[in-house]
């Protein structure tokens, strides 16, 4: 139901008001006339709002502002997006239902106050130019979208035209459609204008900075003593403030297995692993045997009773053609007999040959990793040896191309192989010999060390400064929408969605 059911009262009383003013000029009788019809058009009315006012509210899940609402119908759409997305990780959104409502209507107020809000500014509207450009940059990225998922909607037998249509059909199912992309992304490009509105001028003072370095170097502190998130934060490029204790900088060249050798390798390797684990068990303690004087069954044990139930004479016989068991029935049922464990000499020679195997799988790269060694201790600069031979994405891509990877003798982030060989090499600009990894074999050059500790202000003045000014900016534009929303004075009515 909507708000133009309770604006009825108001249009009928300005008509009421019209009519009186067209009667000024005539009789008494006849304005009376009038005046006693247009309240009794007004009562109408009035008890028409009386009468649909409860079914209007029900449909009322937010109110704010002057005259803003939110339907019930928006919030459900919501609501059963969020029930769909749990179901996918096999969860009741039931558990939560009350405060994922809740959660809904704020951000569907928030939403429609920063609407409003862009618009009484001037920010809700595009011209034409703008709107031409938003909608081809939709287009691209709904055009990109059709080419990503065609291998997924659409039939292999199909034509290009046929597997083009199959796969927009299919994402239209998932509410994605040119028009939706296109209204998203003129919805985000107003965001965008709002939040530079709000944010315009905003500056940080150098205390705002150091402030912003303390904090940092105090969060880094806890979360660097993981080394997967210190090697996450560092290969993401992320800015380090503070290092932990026995790290070094290291690059490599790879000389990677192709997915024939890898699979093989993968497979030699799950059988090595099989036979440790035979070894294994030849070392485990035997199960013990009952003690000699395990408590026997006692001799007064229940017996069956001499007149338990026999079976009734005239009980059914198996039927003469009834299907007999089968002759090999009973050797079936037979337990296979307990495996008689492999002496410790057997196990051995063949964990031997598979390490032969592997050996062997090696050798097919070990010329190559030789020629990196060779080349290096001939003069070349290792960075010239990565991009002639590594295949590691890593070392081409930054900002691990230029710092490299971080390495400790504790590192869990890397193949133990790896890490074992890096932290062997010696000293500074030194490489290690062949290093047999899970990827193939590395050659390990030791770039650095790395200097345990906050890192000097100095040194990553202007990457904390940005971040201090992120921060401000995101909370000017928080604090003002925050603002925008309180004066809007929301009132959530969870219990009725």
């Amino acid at each position: 139901m909507k708000m133009k059911k309770l604006l009825c009262m108001a249009l009928a009383m300005l008509m009421a008001l019209s009519a009186m003013a067209l009667a000024e000029t005539e009789t008494d009788g006849d304005l009376q006339a009038r005046l006693d019809e247009a309240n009794a058009r007004v009562a109408e009315l009035e008890a028409l709002v009386a009468q649909y006012k409860p079914y209007y509210e029900k449909q009322v899940v937010a109110e704010f502002g002057e005259d803003g609402v939110i339907w019930r119908d928006d919030a459900m759409k919501e609501y059963e997006a969020a029930a769909s997305a749990y179901a996918q990780y096999g969860l009741s959104i039931d558990d939560y239902a009350d405060g994922i409502k809740e959660d809904i209507l704020k951000s569907l107020v928030k939403s429609a106050v920063i609407d409003a809000k862009a618009a009484e500014l001037g920010l809700g509207e595009v011209d034409d130019e703008t709107r031409a450009k938003l909608e081809a940059e939709a287009a691209e990225t709904f055009e990109s979208y059709v080419t990503s998922y065609k291998s997924y909607f659409a039939a292999e037998d199909a034509s290009e035209e046929d597997a083009r249509a199959q796969t927009i059909a299919a994402l239209e199912q998932y509410g994605m459609t040119q028009d939706t992309l296109t209204q998203q992304t003129i919805d985000s490009y107003i965001d965008e204008q709002l939040y530079n509105h709000i944010t315009e001028g905003v500056t940080v003072s150098d205390e705002d900075v150091k402030a912003k370095y303390d904090a940092m170097v105090e969060e880094a502190q806890q979360s660097y003593a993981d080394d997967y998130s210190y090697n996450s934060a560092r290969n993401g490029g992320e800015t380090i403030v503070w290092n932990p204790e026995g790290y070094r900088a290291v690059k490599h060249v790879l000389i990677k297995f192709d997915d024939e050798q890898s699979k093989l390798y993968s497979e030699l390797h799950g059988t090595l692993d099989s036979l440790n684990a035979e070894l294994e068990a030849l070392d485990a303690p035997a199960t013990e045997a009952p003690a000699e004087d395990a408590e026997a069954p006692a001799e007064d044990a229940e017996a069956p009773a001499e007149d338990a139930e026999a079976p009734a004479e005239d009980a059914e016989a198996p039927a003469e053609d009834a299907e007999a068991p089968a002759e090999d029935a009973e050797a079936e049922a037979t337990p296979e007999p307990t495996p008689v464990p492999r002496s410790r000499e057997e196990i051995q020679t063949d964990i031997g040959n598979v390490a032969t195997e592997i050996e062997a799988l090696y050798s097919q790269l070990l010329p190559q990793a030789q020629q990196v060694i060779d080349e290096f201790n001939g003069g070349a600069d290792f960075n010239s040896l990565i991009e002639k031979y590594n295949a590691d994405p890593g070392m081409q891509n930054e900002p691990t191309a230029t710092n490299g990877y971080a390495v400790s003798a504790n590192s869990t982030t890397w193949d133990p192989a790896f890490t074992e060989g890096a932290m062997a090499i010696e000293a500074v600009g030194q490489i290690s010999g062949p290093v047999y990894g899970q990827n193939g074999i590395h050659v390990i050059y030791y770039l650095s060390d790395i200097t345990p500790g906050p890192v000097a202000f100095e040194d990553v003045a202007d990457a904390v400064k940005d971040a201090a000014l992120q921060d401000k900016t995101a909370e000017t534009y928080d604090n003002q929408i925050n603002a925008w929303i309180e004066e809007a004075k929301p009132v959530y009515h969870v219990d009725r969605f």
